[in-house]
């Protein structure tokens, strides 16, 4: 007996069936925790500049100034190319659909945005021994809040743009994971 699969030429209706490798899966807590704790861990820093931001013209500490230029530099390491694994995981296999494709380029763009600011407040931030090579606190606040504001949009952004690409496959833990996470992030 022969298998009708086998035989060259013929179209066989399992032929049409997408692999199951390459449907999108459902998203649970679990996929975005990643993405979450860093969001929580840059949430603590931009809030760690904007109590340095509202406390000037008193400059930050030197273990304050280099703590942050630190956290500041990590920071930097991770979005100054532009990629980030859970995201490129979560849509870099897929044929990718115009808003998909316009949405992680606002993403990268801004990741590259923010990455550049920070590190022209790590240079601002860098001790002198000369006084008069330091930023006055005016421009130094400036720097501080563009740093803290653009991380806090690019992290709403990527959130909403999670839930705007990946409505239907969010379960509700996690949509309501980046609904709480966003309603951190509203300005008071």
């Amino acid at each position: 007996m022969t298998d009708d699969r086998d035989v060259p030429g013929d179209a066989h209706p399992t032929d049409k069936v997408v692999p199951f490798c390459r449907r999108r899966h459902a998203m649970g807590a679990l996929d975005l925790a990643q993405l979450l704790a860093g969001h929580a861990e840059l949430r603590m820093l931009c809030d760690r500049l904007e109590r340095c931001a509202d406390a000037l013209p008193t400059m930050p500490s030197y273990a304050e100034n280099r703590a942050i230029r630190t956290r500041l530099s990590q920071s930097i390491d991770r979005d100054a190319h532009g990629r980030d694994p859970l995201l490129d995981a979560m849509f870099g296999r897929e044929p990718q659909q115009p808003l998909t494709t316009a949405l992680l380029a606002h993403i990268r763009a801004r990741h590259a945005v923010d990455a550049a600011n920070a590190q022209d407040l790590i240079d601002a931030l860098d001790p002198s021994p000369d006084e008069q090579d330091r930023f006055p606190p005016e421009m130094l606040g400036y720097m501080l809040r563009g740093v803290f504001d653009g991380c806090r949009r690019s992290m709403d952004f990527t959130e909403l743009a999670i839930l705007t690409l990946c409505d239907r496959r969010l379960n509700e833990q996690a949509r309501g994971l980046l609904i709480a996470s966003l309603e951190r992030n509203v300005p008071a």
